[in-house]
């Protein structure tokens, strides 16, 4: 029998802290990707215009009904990953890390910050084996065509 891919995967985001040139914020904020799948070179360009932070203990969780969520992801231009988080004084404080951008979305509509990059190679690589695993797409319905007039009902003269 062959394996099924795990439902998890362990990452750590990298954020980039900058002081923000708006009058309200005190710093802005960048998601620069997830790890594993980060260059050195990148991370080293991204030190030099401000602070690194490393959001360790974090995972992607999939779920088999969020399949359609995840293949329509792997199937845009760039695929992505998705931190949502909660802001508290000048710190962040991640609650959730996704690659479901109905989800992100849920979230962006109850105003949590929700940040986005790219997602790496191997990361890509382990959720398309899970979609591969389990997506099964909705069976193609037949349309009934709607009598929009008397006259298509049968009243024919």
């Amino acid at each position: 029998m062959q394996d099924l891919p795990s439902d998890h995967f362990p990452v750590a985001a990298v954020l980039l802290r900058k002081p923000s040139q708006h009058r309200w914020q005190k710093a802005s904020w960048r998601l620069l990707g997830f790890l594993p799948g980060l260059e050195e070179a990148v991370l080293n360009q991204a030190a030099e215009q401000g602070e690194l932070i490393y959001l360790t203990e974090l995972q992607f969780q999939l779920h088999k009904p969020h399949c359609d969520a995840y293949y329509h992801n792997l199937m845009a231009e760039q695929p992505k990953g998705y931190l949502i988080c909660s802001e508290e004084g000048d710190t962040l404080a991640p609650m959730l890390a996704t690659v479901d951008f109905d989800e992100a979305a849920s979230y962006m509509e109850t105003d949590e910050i929700v940040l986005d990059a790219p997602l790496a190679d191997a990361l890509c690589v382990w959720l398309e084996h899970f979609v591969v695993a389990h997506y099964q797409p909705a069976a193609p319905k037949k349309r009934r065509r709607r009598r929009w007039h008397e006259a298509e009902k049968g009243d024919v003269r």
